[in-house]
C-alpha cells in the first residue's frame, strides 16, 4: 500500500497522473484550462434595486452584499410578471435569482393569500432536503417565513402540522405530487393553494423523467388554477422550447454565466490498451492519496461497485458508493461522511451529479465520458466550488464518440450545451397519467383533454383501467391503484424487482429491464461493497433471490441477450436521401440467453453459459426505424459485418444527440437496436 503524497500544485497532480496512466497503459492526452471571473465582477448593489427593507437586511446578514447581473435581471422580470428560466452554473447563484424575487413577493402579499405561496420542486429527496436547509437560513431565520418540507420522510406528526398550518413556501418532489394527487386529499387541498411553481435542476426533466414531470405539472395546474412558474437550470440548450413543453406556455429566459468563478482542470485520459475499471481505480486511489477530495461517476450502478471493489483490493483506499438501488439511510451516510471528509472518495452513477453540498470537492473523475455534454459540465462543475480550484479527469476508450474526441479534444471543449427533450406523447408516459388524472378528478370530460392523453384513453379502457360513459372516463379504482403502484416511481423505467438475500431479508432493488441485465440467474451482482450470486429470478413476483459470496471472488459477468422488435405503431415519417425514416411506438422483447465470465481486473473471457430456456420481458418504447439498401456487396459475410459496424456506429452516434446510453447492461433510458434486411 502507497503512503499519501498531498501535491502542491496541479502541474503535479498532471504529472503524478500520467505516470498512474501510464502504468496502466493509458496516458494523459490533452489538457484545458477554464477561468470564469469577468461575469461576477459586475454587481448591482442592494440599495439600486428597490428591495423591502427586511429583506435588504435580511440578505446583508445572510453575506449578501450586492447581486449578480443575471440575479438583477430575474428579479425585474419576475416583477413584471413573466414566467422565467433562469439557466446558470452550478454554484453560480442561480437559487437566489429566483429566491429572493418570491421572498419580496411574500413581503409584499403578508396577508393577501393562501399557504403555501410557493411550490419548490427538486428531483430528489436529497436535493430537496439540501436546499431546504439553504433556504431556511434566508426566510425563516432572517424574515419569519416558515419553509416546511413533504416527501416520503417526512414524519407523520410533520405532516399534520403541514396540513394544519401551511409553510409559506413548501419543498417537495415530482413523486410526492404525482401520488399526493392520486391518493391524498389533504395533500391535494394543500397544493391547490399554490400561486408559483418552481422547478429547480430543470436540466434534469428531459426524456422519459421529463415528460413524466409535464403531465404531473399539468395536474397540477388542473388543480390550483393560474400557477406561475420559475424554472432554473444549468446546463440547457433550448431552454425556451423546454420551459414551454413542461409549463404549457413560453417562459422568459435570464441567462447567467455558465460555470462558478475561479479556475478548472480539465484532462483527457486515453485508456490505451488497459482496463477502463483497473485504470479508473488506479486514478482514484492516485487523487486521493495527492489529497484530493474525489467523485467518480460511472453510468452503470455495478461498475460503480466493481470500481470501489477493485480500489479497495488493489490500492488500500476506501470509496465509497452512491447509486440508486441502495438503502436510503447508507447513501445519507456515504454523503454526510463524505461532506464532513471522513470519506476521500466516491464512486457513484448520475445520483451525484446534482447539486447536493458536498462540501469542498477538489477532483471529479469520469469512467465513461457522459451521454451528453450538458452532462459533462453538470459533473464537471461539482469540482472546485467554494473558489477552489478544480481538476476533472475523464477516460477515452475506443468506442466511436470517445475515439473520434482522442484525436481532436479541442472539439470536446468548444461544445455547447446540448437541448433537452421531452415527448408529451409518449404512450406508455400519457396512459399513466391518463390514469392518475382520472384518479384525482374522479371523473374526466374527454373534450377537456388535451390530444396526447385523449390518444390513450382507448387503450386505458381496454386494459379495464377507466371506463368511458358518453364521453365522460371514470377510473377502476382496484385495477388503476393497482397499475399505478406496478409503475414505480416517475423515473422508473419499468416495475421494480425486490432484491432478497436466502430469499427471507430485503436488500435493495432494481428496476426492469435493467434488473434482467443485472440479476439473471448466474449473475455476479455486487451491492454495498459486497458480492452475492443471482440464484433465480422471478418475473412473475418481481422478485430476485441471492445469496452472499466470499470476498476473494476475483471474477465478473456479464448478460448474452438479443433484443428483437415485434411490434412498430408509426406516429410520423419522412424522407432523407435514399432512406425513408419513421419514428413510431415499439415493442421490444429482451432475451436473455446466458452469461459470460470475466475475469476482475483484465476483463479476460473465461468462459460461456448458456441457458436452456431464455429469460424474456417485453415493454414499449420510441424508435426510428429504417430500412438499409444492399450496398452491393456480394459476400454475406462482409455484409452482414458491415451491418453490425453500422450498428455500433449509430449507438454511438445516437448517445449524445438523443441524450441516452445504449441498451443493454448499462443504463437503459432508451433502446437502439439496429436490424439488418439482407
Amino acid at each position: 500500500m502507497e503512503h499519501s503524497e498531498p501535491v502542491s500544485s496541479y502541474e503535479e497532480a498532471l504529472r503524478r497522473l500520467d505516470l498512474v496512466a501510464r502504468r496502466q497503459k493509458g496516458q494523459v492526452i490533452y489538457v484545458y484550462r477554464e477561468e470564469s471571473r469577468e461575469e461576477f465582477r459586475d454587481e448591482v448593489p442592494l440599495s439600486r434595486l428597490g428591495l423591502p427593507d427586511p429583506l435588504e437586511r435580511a440578505l446583508e446578514a445572510y453575506g449578501i452584499r450586492g447581486l449578480y447581473r443575471f440575479q438583477a435581471d430575474a428579479l425585474e422580470r419576475y416583477r413584471g410578471g413573466e414566467d422565467l428560466v433562469i439557466v446558470a452554473g452550478t454554484g453560480t447563484g442561480k437559487t437566489e435569482a429566483f429566491t429572493i424575487p418570491l421572498l419580496e413577493d411574500l413581503i409584499g402579499r403578508r396577508e393577501a393569500y393562501t399557504k403555501p405561496y410557493a411550490i419548490l420542486v427538486y428531483p430528489t429527496k436529497a436535493l430537496a432536503r439540501d436546499q431546504y436547509i439553504r433556504l431556511r437560513r434566508l426566510a425563516e431565520g432572517h424574515l419569519g417565513f416558515r419553509v416546511a418540507v413533504l416527501d416520503g420522510d417526512t414524519p407523520r406528526d410533520e405532516r399534520s402540522r403541514i396540513y394544519s398550518s401551511p409553510p409559506h413556501i413548501l419543498v417537495t418532489n415530482p413523486d410526492m405530487i404525482h401520488y399526493g394527487l392520486i391518493h391524498s386529499q389533504q395533500i391535494r387541498r394543500l397544493l391547490s393553494n399554490a400561486k408559483v411553481l418552481v422547478l429547480d435542476e430543470m436540466h434534469v426533466y428531459k426524456g422519459i423523467f421529463g415528460t413524466h414531470v409535464k403531465w404531473v405539472v399539468y395536474r397540477l395546474q388542473r388543480l390550483a388554477g393560474d400557477l406561475r412558474f420559475i424554472g432554473a437550470g444549468a446546463t440547457i440548450g433550448n431552454p425556451e422550447e423546454l420551459g414551454s413543453k413542461l409549463f404549457g406556455r413560453r417562459p422568459s429566459i435570464v441567462w447567467g454565466p455558465r460555470r462558478r468563478k475561479g479556475e478548472a482542470v480539465h484532462a483527457l485520459v486515453s485508456i490505451g490498451s488497459g482496463s477502463r475499471w483497473t485504470l479508473s481505480a488506479a486514478v482514484i486511489a492516485a487523487l486521493t492519496k495527492m489529497g484530493l477530495k474525489t467523485l467518480a461517476f460511472v453510468d452503470s450502478q455495478q461498475m460503480a461497485e466493481l470500481v470501489a471493489r477493485i480500489a479497495g483490493r488493489s490500492y488500500g483506499v476506501r470509496v465509497g458508493i452512491h447509486r440508486a438501488g441502495l438503502p436510503a439511510d447508507y447513501r445519507r451516510r456515504v454523503e454526510d461522511e463524505f461532506r464532513e471528509g471522513t470519506l476521500k472518495a466516491v464512486v457513484a452513477t448520475p445520483t451525484m451529479e446534482l447539486g447536493i453540498d458536498l462540501g469542498d470537492l477538489d477532483a471529479v473523475l469520469m469512467v465513461n465520458l457522459p451521454h451528453s455534454f450538458s452532462s459533462y459540465l453538470q459533473r464537471a462543475g461539482r469540482a472546485g466550488r467554494r473558489d477552489n480550484p478544480g481538476l476533472i479527469v475523464t477516460l477515452l476508450g475506443d468506442n466511436p464518440i470517445e475515439a473520434y474526441f482522442t484525436r481532436r479534444p479541442r472539439e470536446f471543449f468548444a461544445q455547447s450545451p446540448d437541448p433537452s427533450y421531452i415527448e408529451p406523447s409518449n404512450r406508455e408516459v400519457a396512459r399513466v397519467h391518463l390514469v392518475a388524472l382520472a384518479m384525482q378528478e374522479g371523473l374526466l370530460d374527454k373534450s377537456t383533454l388535451p390530444p396526447e392523453l385523449a390518444a390513450v384513453a382507448e387503450e386505458a379502457e381496454s386494459l379495464g383501467l377507466v371506463r368511458d360513459v358518453r364521453g365522460k372516463l371514470y377510473p377502476d379504482w382496484g385495477k388503476a391503484r393497482q397499475y399505478i403502484e406496478e409503475q414505480g416511481g416517475l423515473r422508473s423505467v419499468g416495475p421494480q424487482v425486490t432484491i432478497l438475500e436466502d430469499g427471507k431479508k430485503k436488500i435493495g432493488y432494481r428496476e426492469m429491464p435493467a434488473a434482467l441485465y443485472d440479476l439473471y440467474p448466474g449473475a455476479i451482482y455486487y451491492h454495498m461493497g459486497k458480492l452475492y450470486l443471482s440464484v433465480k429470478l422471478n418475473l412473475e413476483r418481481m422478485v430476485a433471490e441471492v445469496r452472499r459470496l466470499g470476498a476473494n471472488v476475483n471474477f465478473y459477468t456479464k448478460p448474452l441477450y438479443t433484443v428483437n422488435v415485434v411490434e412498430i405503431l408509426p406516429l410520423e415519417s419522412r424522407d432523407l436521401g435514399p432512406l425513408h425514416l419513421v419514428y413510431a411506438d415499439v415493442k421490444l422483447v429482451i432475451m436473455v440467453t446466458g452469461y459470460i465470465v470475466r475475469e476482475e481486473y483484465t476483463g479476460r473471457k473465461l468462459y460461456v453459459n448458456d441457458y436452456k430456456e431464455p429469460l424474456k420481458w417485453s415493454y414499449y418504447t420510441k424508435a426510428m426505424v429504417t430500412r438499409y439498401p444492399n450496398p452491393g456487396i456480394t459476400s454475406p459475410t462482409a455484409l452482414i459485418s458491415g451491418y453490425h459496424a453500422l450498428e455500433h456506429a449509430i449507438i454511438a452516434a445516437a448517445k449524445p444527440v438523443v441524450g441516452a446510453s445504449e441498451h443493454g447492461p448499462r443504463r437503459n433510458k432508451l433502446s437502439f437496436r439496429a436490424h439488418s434486411y439482407l
